[in-house]
């Protein structure tokens, strides 16, 4: 009879373990559900056009999706919501073309408005290799921090559809402004309005 009761505690314990190691591993590494809400596309074309015609958008037009990703030093990074300072965001991939010009502008906008400005690169990884991902901040000389949407989550929430993808977000968490590939000068107008109290 013991060795029976000791047969089903042992059972029940290991029955146990996937649920324990789920909840201890979620304890671990912060939520990167985020929210979970999509960007709003109809109203994020009225914050382009806005943002187009000079102009800023209102405070209650297009929030920005939250979400947490790991970086590649090891530490986690937050996007939605309110912060100290506004943020820009960078899609891109090593094996993009288009990406390695932008890269240039952005490193550049970076030295310039990094104490007014939080700026973060995106790598969208799920076909990427970590050496091609490591070879294209080494040549690229990238400073500003680079998270892994190794899942395509937050490509996913931000609905991207090619890259380079550059979003603008103010301090309180709305989305000023989105673009593919935009002329150097032009980027750096950009991103003055948005350092701009």
């Amino acid at each position: 009879m013991k060795k029976m009761i000791s047969m089903l505690v042992g059972i029940l314990l290991l029955s146990c373990l996937p649920l324990y190691l789920h909840f201890a591993h979620k304890s671990t590494e912060p939520d990167s559900g985020g929210d979970g809400q999509r960007l709003d596309v109809h109203k994020l074309e009225s914050i382009v056009n806005l943002a187009s015609s000079g102009e800023k958008a209102g405070t209650n037009d297009v929030k920005a999706p939250s979400f947490t990703l790991k970086a590649l030093d090891g530490s986690y990074h937050t996007i939605g919501g309110k912060r100290e300072k506004p943020v820009v965001i960078h899609f891109w991939a090593s094996w993009c073309e288009a990406c390695s010009v932008e890269v240039a502008t952005l490193r550049k906008l970076y030295g310039q408005y990094k104490d007014q400005v939080d700026f973060l690169g995106i790598n969208v990884s799920t076909e990427e290799k970590p050496e091609n991902i490591e070879k294209f901040i080494k040549q690229n000389n990238l400073k500003y921090p680079i998270l892994l949407d190794e899942h395509k989550h937050a490509a996913d929430l931000y609905q991207l559809h090619a890259l380079p993808t550059v979003f603008l977000i103010d301090k309180n968490g709305y989305v000023m402004d989105t673009f593919h590939m935009v002329d150097p000068l032009e980027l750096e107008e950009k991103i003055r309005h948005l350092a701009e109290p």
